[in-house]
């Protein structure tokens, strides 16, 4: 299938090996390529998100890229505790799933993002073999990110799941990172989370107890009216401009 071209695309990016090698494949159909590195509260090391998008712009001097901080707190803490004790009777230790939460909000700063700036194509870092997060998994998060950007006129892209490659070793032959295995080395340059610990608690409990067939159709549910939230701020936005819009007051 012929890859998407375009003038522009917004691209959640960590500084990690997938999002970098999302960064690149980006680069090859789309005039300039947004590198989004959103930053929160437990969010650590934001800078390390610099050394590859450095190494990037040596390997393609004729690509723009342009790297951004965009505070997306804010967002995160509306989205995570929007009804969240009338959630947690109906879908329980799921709304402990910080990151779950955290790449919804992110996806939805980005969107708004892409609105404010006449960007139509946004893109991620996903990967195959990572569907404990939801936005990874195609049974939850990821089909329903992508209506979520259609309602508003934006494509999301995720340019290195559907090329199904090996992110850490096509990096390396690009001559973007030094080694050809960096995850979870002093050589993995991305944003860390401190809250990923919350995450893998969360998944214990629940696959205990439930098939991971049954975790995937619990988070679609329970994140699904997450997004909800998010569409129904996120068109009151649209549809007032200007105005102290509850997205507005969180920008």
């Amino acid at each position: 299938m012929e890859s998407p071209r375009g003038d522009a695309v917004a691209l959640l990016y960590s500084g990690g090996a997938d999002s970098s090698l999302a960064a690149c494949a980006l680069a090859k159909t789309f005039k300039t390529v947004h590198l989004n590195t959103f930053t929160r509260l437990g969010f650590v090391a934001p800078d390390f998100s610099s050394v590859h998008f450095n190494r990037m712009r040596e390997r393609f001097p004729d690509a723009e890229f342009l790297h951004r901080f965009i505070s997306a707190g804010r967002f995160y803490r509306a989205l995570e505790s929007h009804r969240f004790y009338s959630l947690a009777r109906r879908h329980g230790w799921l709304v402990l799933n910080s990151c779950g939460h955290c790449k919804t909000a992110l996806h939805w700063r980005n969107l708004v993002f892409c609105l404010q700036n006449g960007v139509r194509f946004a893109a991620d870092g996903a990967v195959v073999n990572a569907e404990e997060f939801a936005e990874q998994n195609p049974r939850i998060l990821m089909p329903e990110l992508e209506r979520l950007y259609a309602g508003f006129g934006i494509t999301l892209l995720h340019p290195v799941y559907q090329e199904g490659l090996d992110t850490e070793a096509r990096l390396f032959e690009l001559g973007i990172s030094p080694k050809e295995r960096i995850k979870m080395t002093a050589h993995d340059m991305q944003v860390v989370c401190t809250q990923q610990i919350l995450f893998a608690m969360m998944m214990r409990i629940i696959l205990s107890r439930h098939t991971f067939t049954e975790y995937e159709e619990m988070a679609r549910a329970y994140l699904r009216e997450k997004l909800a939230f998010i569409k129904r701020l996120t068109e009151d936005f649209v549809a007032h401009p200007g105005e102290a819009t509850a997205v507005a007051r969180m920008l």
